[in-house]
C-alpha cells in the first residue's frame, strides 16, 4: 500500500481505520458520499465528497474504503478510472484491481515473540480490546503472567489510553493468514480471544495454541440475528479449549446449547479491578436544589427501538417525575445531545471512565440500570453483567434497576437498590430508594472484584493449558 491514503467512510469503520494506520500512513482525507459530513473534519482530517475524486492527482495515493457498502464504492471509483483500492473491514484489509478481487493484505511485520526463560504469557486477542479484556489482563499480570495484545480493528489508545501500557507489546494484523502464523511460530502459552463477534477465534482456533473463547455477549440468545452468526458461535464454543463467560446464566445456556462437558469451563462477572477507595465524596448535587439526581453511564442507542439501549421512552418517564438524570457515555456525541432535548432534566456530561468515574458519580443520588426489555432482546439481557453495576456500587449509591430479573434478584438479596416499578410513584420509588447505605468495602467483602478471581483465573488457564497438552499426546 502507498504511503498516501485517502479513507472511503467516515463511519464507524472509517473511524477505527484512523486509529490503525494513522502512525504507518499518511491519512490525506476522509472520503464519503453523505453530504451532511462532507466539509467537516475527523481528527484534524477533512472529508471531502466521493465525487471530489475523479479531480485528485491519485498517482502516489491509494483509497482504503472502509463501509460495508465497498462493492458499490469499489463501482463507483472504478467509473473514475481508479481501479486498484483496499477494502478494510473489522480490521482486515483486502485488495482489488484489475487482476485479482478481495486478496487478503498483511500489514503487520513484526517477528515472532520469542519468551523468556521461566515466562508464563498470555496473548489477548480481541478487534478493539475493551475494559473487561483490560481488567482480566490487569489482574493477571499481577500474578505473575506476561500479558500482550493482538488486535485487528482499533488500538487501545483510540479508546482506553489509560490501559495501554498493561501490555508489554501490542500488534495490529489484517489477515487471518498473518494471524495465525504469527499465534503458530510465537511463545504464546494460551490465548484469550474474545468475542463480539465470534470472528476471531475461530481464526486462532487454526493456530496451534490452547484458546479461551471469552463470550462476552452470546449472540444466539438475541432475537435479530442471522444463521452465520449463530454456527459462528457454534464453532467457537465447540473447538476452543476453554470457554469463559461472563455470567452463570449464560454458561448454563451454553453447556444446554453446546454440551461443553468435555471442556474447562468458567464464568466471570463483568466486575470492578477493585473496590475504589473514595477518600473524599464529592457532595450531592441533590443538596443544594433537594431534587433527585440519577446518574447512567455507558452505552445509549437512538435509532433501533429493540434495543436495551434505547431509552427515550424510560428516561422521559423518569424526567417527568421531577427527577434529574446525567449520563456519561462514549455513545455517538450527536445523538446524546439529541438525548437532552427529551427533557431539561437530561444532562450529558461526556465520557470519562475507571477511577474518576466513580468518584465523579458520588455526587448523585443513585445509579439506574434500568434496561429496555423487549421480546429480541429478553434473553440477551439474563445472560448480560452490566459493568455499571459494580461501579455504582464502588461509588457508593444505590441501584435502580429495571428489565433484567438476574439484577432484580441481586439488588433485592444484597440491599443495594430496587426493582423501580414504572406503573407506579416513581419519585417515591427513588426517594425511598436513596436511604439505602451502601458500605465502602461492600465488593471487597462479597469477593466481587477482579482482583478476588485472580487464583481462580489462573487455575483455569492453567488447566486449559494443561488438557491441550494431554489432548496433543494421544
Amino acid at each position: 500500500m502507498k504511503s498516501n491514503i485517502i479513507i472511503f467512510g467516515i463511519g464507524h469503520y472509517g473511524q477505527k481505520a484512523y486509529w490503525k494506520l494513522r502512525n504507518e500512513y499518511h491519512i490525506i482525507s476522509f472520503a464519503d458520499n453523505n453530504s451532511d459530513v462532507q466539509g467537516t473534519f475527523y481528527e484534524g482530517i477533512p472529508v471531502i465528497s466521493g465525487e471530489e475524486l475523479k479531480n485528485l492527482d491519485m498517482s502516489d495515493t491509494d483509497i482504503v474504503i472502509c463501509t460495508r457498502a465497498y462493492y458499490q464504492i469499489g463501482s463507483q471509483i472504478s467509473g473514475m478510472g481508479i481501479l486498484s483500492y483496499y477494502v478494510m473491514l473489522e480490521g482486515f484489509l483486502y485488495h482489488t484491481d484489475l487482476n485479482e478481487t478481495m486478496m487478503p493484505v498483511e500489514i503487520c511485520r513484526a517477528p515472532y515473540h520469542r519468551k523468556k526463560y521461566g515466562e508464563k504469557n498470555i496473548l489477548f486477542i480481541q478487534n478493539a480490546a475493551c475494559i473487561r479484556t483490560y481488567k482480566i489482563a490487569k489482574v493477571m499480570k499481577e500474578e505473575g503472567y506476561h500479558v500482550y495484545l493482538l488486535y485487528t480493528l482499533a488500538p487501545p489508545y483510540a479508546a482506553y489510553m489509560e490501559f495501554a501500557d498493561i501490555f508489554e507489546d501490542i500488534w495490529g494484523f489484517s489477515s487471518a493468514n498473518g494471524i495465525v502464523d504469527f499465534i503458530s511460530y510465537s511463545d504464546f502459552d494460551i490465548v484469550h480471544c474474545s468475542n463480539e463477534p465470534d470472528i476471531l477465534v475461530n481464526i486462532v482456533q487454526k493456530a496451534n495454541k490452547p484458546v479461551v473463547a471469552d463470550t462476552h455477549d452470546m449472540q444466539s440468545i438475541r432475537g435479530d440475528i442471522g444463521i452465520e452468526t449463530i454456527v459462528l458461535e457454534y464453532l467457537a464454543n465447540v473447538n476452543s479449549d476453554g470457554i469463559m463467560y461472563t455470567s452463570a446464566y449464560g454458561l448454563d445456556v451454553a453447556k444446554d446449547k453446546y454440551g461443553l462437558d468435555d471442556k474447562e469451563t468458567i464464568f466471570i462477572n463483568n466486575l470492578v479491578m477493585e473496590q475504589t477507595t473514595v477518600l473524599q465524596a464529592l457532595p450531592k448535587l441533590s443538596s443544594s436544589d433537594h431534587k433527585i439526581h440519577c446518574v447512567y453511564e455507558g452505552g445509549v442507542v437512538g435509532d433501533d427501538k429493540n434495543s436495551h439501549r434505547f431509552f427515550d421512552d424510560m428516561w422521559k418517564k423518569i424526567t417527568d417525575a421531577g427527577v434529574h438524570i446525567h449520563f456519561y457515555s462514549p455513545s455517538d456525541i450527536a445523538y446524546c445531545k439529541r438525548l437532552e432535548n427529551i427533557s431539561d432534566l437530561i444532562h450529558y456530561e461526556g465520557s470519562i471512565s475507571g477511577e474518576k468515574l466513580i468518584l465523579e458519580m458520588t455526587k448523585y443520588d443513585c445509579g439506574l440500570a434500568v434496561f429496555n426489555s423487549v421480546d429480541n432482546n429478553r434473553f440477551h439481557l439474563e445472560g448480560a453483567s452490566p459493568n455499571k453495576l459494580y461501579e455504582y456500587i464502588s461509588a457508593g449509591i444505590p441501584v435502580i434497576s429495571a428489565g433484567i430479573n438476574s439484577l432484580k434478584e441481586f439488588v433485592a438479596r444484597y440491599h443495594v437498590g430496587i426493582e423501580l416499578d414504572f406503573s407506579g410513584d416513581i419519585k417515591k420509588q427513588l426517594q425511598e430508594a436513596c436511604k439505602l447505605h451502601i458500605e465502602s468495602d461492600f465488593l471487597t467483602r462479597n469477593h466481587m472484584t477482579m482482583k478476588s478471581c485472580a487464583k481462580d483465573l489462573a487455575a483455569f488457564y492453567e488447566s486449559v493449558k494443561q488438557r491441550k497438552v494431554i489432548s496433543a499426546r494421544h
